[in-house]
Parts: C-alpha cells; structure tokens; sequence
C-alpha cells in the first residue's frame, strides 16, 4: 500500500495504470446508471441533478490521460484523486443540507475510499496528512450544513450523523496503523536482511565471506553423501600478491582482487559458488563436477585473470580436490590446499590436483 519509491522508480506504477484502464470506464458506467435511476425534477440542487454526469466525465477523460503518451501518470493518479476528493467533500456537504428529509445517502460508504486512495498516489507521511486534511473538510461542510439547520430547530439524526464522523474517522486512523505497521515490518525485514548480507558477505568483493562459504561446503557435502555426486573443491590463490600491495599500494590491491573476483564470477555455471577465504585466497565450490572437470575450468581461468585492463599482470595457484567418501569439510580443505601449497612451491600460476 506504502510507497517509498519516487514514482519513476516505482514498480507498481504499471499495475495501478492497468486497474485504473480497466475501472475508470466501469466507475463512470455505474455513475451514469444512477444519475438514470434520479428523478431529476425532485432533485433541489445542481449538485443533485448533475453532479454524477459530471464526474463520469471527469473519470473518463482522465481515463484518456492513461493512453499512450498522453500525460505523466502522475497527474493522471492525482487527477483522479483529487477529483474524487472534491466529490466527496460536496457530497458530504448536500447531503446534510438534506439529511432531516432523506436521511443519510447510500453514497456515504465510499466516503472511506478516499482515505485508501491517499496512500497510493502519495508517500505516507504526506497521506496521512492529506488524509486529515480531508477529514478536516468533511468536518467543515457538515458545520457549514448543519448550522443553519440546529439554528431553526431542525430535528437532525444524531445517531446518523455520529456513526458517520466516527465511522470515518475510524477507517482514517486504521488506514494509518495498518501502513506503519507494514512500514515498520519491512524495515525490519530490510535490516535483518542487511545483517545477514554482512554477515555473510566480503564486504570488498561482494562474495560469500569464509564463514558463508564453509556453510555452503558443509551442505553440499552433505548433499553429496546422500546422493553420491560428484563434488569438487578449489582453492586458488593469487601470486606475489604482497608485492603488488608494496609497489602499487593497497588501493590498487583491492582493485586487483575486485577484478580478480568479477572474472571469476562471470566464469561459474548458476550452481557453482565463489567465496573468498582471506587476503588474496578464493574458493571455488563446484557441485555435480568430475576432477576433470574441475581441473579444465581452472585452466581456463588461468589467463583470464591475466587481463587485467590498467592494473597490474596478476596469476594464480590453483589447487584441485574431489570430494571422497566419509570427507568432512576439513579433510576436503586440507586436501586442496596442499594442492594449491604444491602450485605455489612450482612456481604459480600452476593448476595442482590432490592425489
């Protein structure tokens, strides 16, 4: 119901433009098959005989604005809006002007719809106020209505006019509680989702953090001793890494691990996970893959991370390992980081397979 988005932005904009098509015709239909319904020669006033016409008018050609490039949503939204504010301030008003005689009119019951509408066309804070506003001037067209007549002694319908302010007045303020309430709730959901994203997330690389990625390792483990598919682990860690922090400085580091990072991603099927394991160490969890596999993929990493477009030429040591039977996540580690301990002592830049 809330918005906080500014309209352009807004996803939801499409949606209500599609109801609004849709019901506008309908709400001037039903507004026209009433004003056909009035005896228009026992109707006093002008707001009586034409008011129904006139605002099927003004829904339908506020339905025009919703055509192709016609107008900004926007205006077309508090259009209507403020178009069916303006009735329901004159209809509160006529109607207590005749309430002694008629008594309160069936059109009452949508007097509510315009404290829901608020909350769509505008952010919270000022529909809440707009809301008040128009409670405010439901107040002043029944004192402006009803002065006259407690003046001359006209017995009006207490119990009639009470249900009508409370009722109103009720709707206005649960309008309000039930969209804080949603606010307050998706706050709350947006930040325990920003905790789990820092807690789970290298803030430098955007990749699972170590300890996010020892989860995913625990898991797909666990998947592959229950279904015995293949599993394979790859540690990698970039060369001489400390010297490109000593001559280049660590700012242009944090360059080359955030490129090193976004080659790797691009290079990972959907299923396959990244995270990284400390410093300039990755890790590569490559679920439903053959050592071969494996193995191939890191060769092709090899002089993709080479090209690195204005910063320093970086490599890395690859190590390899496939899950075996009865392997927990420190045994599989510890394989693959032998491994990569094998590439590193070769001279890096070398692809290593645990035996």
């Amino acid at each position: 119901m809330a918005r906080s988005a500014p309209q352009d932005q807004d996803i939801t904009v499409p949606m209500r433009a599609r109801v609004y098509f849709f019901m506008l015709p309908v709400v001037a239909w039903a507004a026209l098959f009433s004003w056909s319904q009035l005896e228009l020669e026992k109707q006093e006033s002008f707001y009586e005989r034409y008011s129904l016409p006139l605002m099927a008018l003004w829904l339908m050609l506020c339905w025009a604005g919703l055509l192709p490039r016609w107008m900004p949503f926007r205006w077309v939204e508090q259009g209507i809006f403020w178009g069916s504010a303006t009735l329901m301030v004159l209809n509160v008003y006529y109607n207590l002007l005749a309430i002694a005689r008629e008594g309160l009119w069936g059109s009452s019951v949508w007097l509510a719809i315009i404290f829901v509408m608020a909350y769509f066309v505008f952010e919270p804070r000022l529909a809440w106020r707009v809301s008040l506003g128009l409670f405010l001037a439901f107040l002043l067209a029944g004192f402006l209505a009803l002065a006259p007549q407690v003046a001359q002694g006209v017995k009006l319908d207490g119990n009639g006019l009470v249900q009508l302010y409370v009722s109103q007045l009720s709707y206005l303020v649960l309008f309000r509680v039930l969209v804080f309430s949603k606010e307050h709730g998706l706050r709350a959901q947006l930040e325990a989702a920003h905790l789990h994203h820092l807690a789970h997330t290298d803030p430098l690389t955007g990749v699972a953090n170590r300890r996010s990625i020892l989860k995913s390792l625990e898991e797909a483990l666990l998947r592959h001793q229950q279904t015995a598919e293949p599993l394979c682990l790859v540690l990698l860690d970039l060369d001489r890494f400390k010297q490109i922090n000593d001559c280049y400085g660590h700012e242009v580091g944090d360059r080359v691990l955030v490129q090193a990072t976004r080659v790797l991603q691009q290079n990972l099927r959907p299923g396959d996970q990244l995270g990284r394991w400390g410093g300039e160490e990755f890790m590569l969890l490559l679920p439903n893959t053959s050592l071969a596999e494996a193995e191939e993929l890191c060769a092709r990493l090899q002089p993709l991370l080479a090209q690195h477009d204005h910063l320093p030429p970086v490599s890395a040591s690859f190590g390899v390992a496939a899950a075996l039977p009865g392997d927990n996540p420190r045994s599989l580690i510890a394989r693959a980081d032998s491994a990569m301990y094998a590439s590193k002592q070769a001279g890096g830049n070398q692809v290593k397979v645990a035996s």
